[in-house]
């Protein structure tokens, strides 16, 4: 957090004193690296057409290989962001509503369970389904740097056939609401959540080098959990919570259609803020909205594997995204704050004022 805190205030220093955001962010990113606070770290900024990369440290450390744009590593969380657009666009499609209860959708086993079945769509997107961050039957007893390799739709469909979720249903963030999310869009469009992902967004907005799956064609980033390397996750085809691998180029260019089409009904009504964590924080339908007195929305959500941290958000008030991916394990803190950061900082300002 003490890092988090001296990234904001040199952020805010610049500001006040006019001097180049770049160089600024740089001479951060940089120390902390010298530090070994973290082994490296891309951030991607759009405004307004233009893009800039900065870079510090590595994410092939012994071979001294720099950062570049278009370098693999996965993106978590940032995942869920996808998953529902793909399940908003699956239901406008089929005309349900994302008010209806989701049982009718799942295998009677499932569905015989009141609890779950009465579940709505637009809350497993907005984690206000009552069920927990994780179900208590998932583990991998081989290898914990793979905790759903070992989990499929067979223990996922029993453990919901017997689940209590939270009758209060406030906001309770939850991986199983949106590995949920992807199951439902890949049953009632009967194609697997691969051909969605690039049927609805890879496709169409040009993402080459985004899939559930390491590209070998790809250099990949080495992503480090306490100071070893992590392997990339495998979800067992239950990955709509966490399991995209992309680039920060590609995830510029997603947050860059995000802009391009944020006045539109679709990405409006994705967007828009459905329930409340308090009165700053919302949630929309896989985004979270920071709202801030007197300042723009910040439209973001973070991720976090075992070896990497990464934030993604966006200003549609004054056009301007941006992507931060720390190949480590736990440094939410920094890539949060360094992503808000900037967005607040660019307000009114390009990168090299």
């Amino acid at each position: 957090m003490k890092n988090t805190i001296i990234i904001v205030t040199l952020l805010l220093a610049a500001h006040c004193q006019g001097q180049g955001y770049r160089q600024t962010i740089q001479k951060r990113m940089d120390s902390l690296v010298e530090a070994k606070a973290i082994p490296g770290v891309i951030i991607g900024v759009y405004e307004q057409g233009r893009k800039e990369y900065i870079t510090a440290g590595y994410p092939i450390p012994d071979a001294k290989q720099v950062f570049d744009s278009t370098m693999q590593l996965e993106i978590g969380s940032i995942t869920k962001t996808f998953t529902s657009y793909i399940l908003s666009a699956i239901l406008r499609e089929n005309m349900i509503a994302d008010t209806d209860g989701i049982g009718k959708y799942l295998p009677d086993s499932v569905s015989r369970n009141k609890a779950v079945a009465s579940i709505q769509f637009i809350q497993l997107m907005n984690h206000t389904s009552g069920l927990p961050r994780l179900a208590t039957n998932m583990g991998n007893p081989k290898s914990f740097l793979q905790p759903y390799a070992d989990y499929d739709q067979n223990k996922l469909f029993s453990y919901l056939s017997k689940a209590a979720p939270d009758t209060h249903r406030k906001v309770n963030y939850s991986n199983l609401g949106l590995t949920l999310a992807g199951v439902l869009a890949e049953r009632i469009s009967g194609k697997s959540y691969e051909s969605l992902l690039k049927n609805y967004i890879t496709g169409p907005w040009g993402l080459e080098h985004t899939g559930m799956t390491v590209n070998k064609s790809l250099p990949s980033s080495i992503g480090y959990f306490n100071g070893t390397p992590a392997e990339y996750w495998n979800m067992n085809g239950l990955g709509g919570a966490g399991e995209i691998k992309s680039t920060a180029r590609d995830i510029l260019a997603y947050l860059e259609q995000m802009l391009a089409h944020a006045h539109e009904a679709f990405i409006q009504n994705l967007i828009t803020p459905t329930a409340s964590i308090d009165e700053r924080l919302k949630v929309a339908k896989g985004w979270h909205v920071l709202e801030t007195k007197d300042q723009p929305p910040i439209y973001w959500h973070n991720g976090g594997t075992y070896g990497f941290s990464t934030f993604c958000g966006f200003d549609k008030s004054n056009n301007k995204a941006v992507f931060v991916a720390i190949n480590a394990f736990a440094k939410n803190a920094l890539a949060d704050q360094a992503g808000i950061s900037i967005l607040r900082a660019l307000k009114n300002k390009k990168l090299n004022e």
